[in-house]
């Protein structure tokens, strides 16, 4: 979650002077998607869809990786060794600290840090005790969809950060969506319960720094059998929803399903909440499209979220637009409406959900 990198880049003297922060420059704007992530993202709807199901382009995305991409900061200006450093990260618009570290200085200084938000301006100070400090600012481009590293985690991203039609954008650090955080009972040991794939400080990162207070799992009963509470602890309510996918959406037993799950969600009690499967790509996946439909998100956007999944899993044979998006996209289609959103709505509502709980979700998942 975070590399510190101090290295000396000049002789030892006795002088000191005043700190300078070299990156970000003040004021500028950073990415948090790597080149070849941006690339995939922007490339047409008809390129990636001509592309569905190729095994060698589906690797090259693997290859990318699912990480975000980080924040490099380098400064000068201290010229004696190992003193002692506060590295801090304000979150301007809520003025939230999301990194607060000290290490020893060696000269010159480089520091890695990631998991921003997305079009968010941010604070950063570095303090060298007794021999000054400098603040500086930078900006977050603004493009979703937000990745978050989670190490052990795969698939990790906020649903937030996406544009609405109407302009409004969707609020980031509610709602997040991953893969199971821990495995199905069909791969361990009869009778054990099963292992989660977080340490201590994964658990803190999730509980903490993303504030996670509700885990809904959209496995089946039989995967998340022998599994007691949620695997972030305590503090975190758990809540099991089998549910479906694609296809699967126009049963009624996964249409009760959608509601249970959408009437979790739009409780502001819930949030943040975390949900996930077992791969965090289809039935995480299709609650995910379901979600931002309803809040406004583009048909090319919604797609694009979709897919980001074959960053982190290489199942080109099954995870492709011409057999499962597809499917999911003909079960809406049965539905009213001008628009691809509105159909979602007529879905949505088909589920038993009211138009005054679309209502509240919206209110409570966009922003101005």
């Amino acid at each position: 979650m975070k590399t510190l990198l101090a290295i000396v880049l000049a002789a030892t003297c006795s002088a000191a002077s005043a700190v300078e922060l070299m990156l970000p420059a003040d004021g500028a704007t950073v990415p948090l998607l790597s080149d070849g992530q941006k690339a995939f993202f922007d490339s047409s709807d008809g390129e990636r869809l001509a592309k569905a199901g190729n095994a060698a382009y589906r690797a090259d995305l693997l290859a990318l990786g699912w990480y975000p991409q980080p924040v490099v900061f380098v400064w000068s200006g201290i010229n004696s060794r190992k003193e002692r450093l506060r590295f801090r990260i304000w979150r301007e618009d809520d003025g939230a600290c999301v990194c607060d570290t000290n290490f020893v200085y060696l000269t010159t200084g480089r520091f890695e840090w990631d998991n921003f938000r997305v079009g968010c301006r941010y604070r950063w100070e570095v303090d060298v005790a007794g021999k000054g400090s400098a603040t500086g600012t930078f900006r977050t481009e603004d493009r979703a969809p937000r990745l978050i590293r989670v190490p052990g985690v795969p698939n990790v991203r906020d649903l937030g950060g996406w544009r609405a039609a109407d302009g409004r954008r969707v609020k980031q650090g509610l709602l997040y969506r991953s893969a199971n955080l821990c495995e199905n009972a069909s791969e361990c040991p009869p009778g054990e319960q099963p292992r989660i794939r977080l340490d201590d400080a994964g658990v803190h990162f999730m509980t903490n720094a993303l504030a996670v207070r509700t885990e809904l799992d959209l496995r089946s009963p039989r995967e998340c059998e022998g599994l007691v509470g949620s695997p972030l602890g305590q503090s975190v309510h758990r809540v099991e929803i089998s549910s479906g996918c694609y296809s699967q959406m126009d049963e009624p037993w996964a249409k009760e399903a959608c509601r249970k799950a959408l009437e979790l969600v739009s409780d502001e009690g819930n949030l943040p909440l975390l949900f996930h499967c077992s791969s965090g790509q289809d039935r995480t996946g299709t609650l995910a499209f379901i979600i931002n439909g309803l809040l406004g998100v583009s048909p090319e956007d919604l797609v694009r979220d979709w897919e980001a999944s074959a960053l982190w899993k290489d199942e080109h044979d099954w995870f492709n637009r011409n057999n499962t998006y597809a499917a999911l996209l003909a079960v809406i289609g049965k539905y009213p409406g001008e628009t691809l959103n509105e159909r979602i709505e007529s879905y949505v509502k088909s589920t038993g959900f009211s138009g005054a709980g679309i209502a509240r979700l919206r209110a409570l998942l966009l922003r101005p």
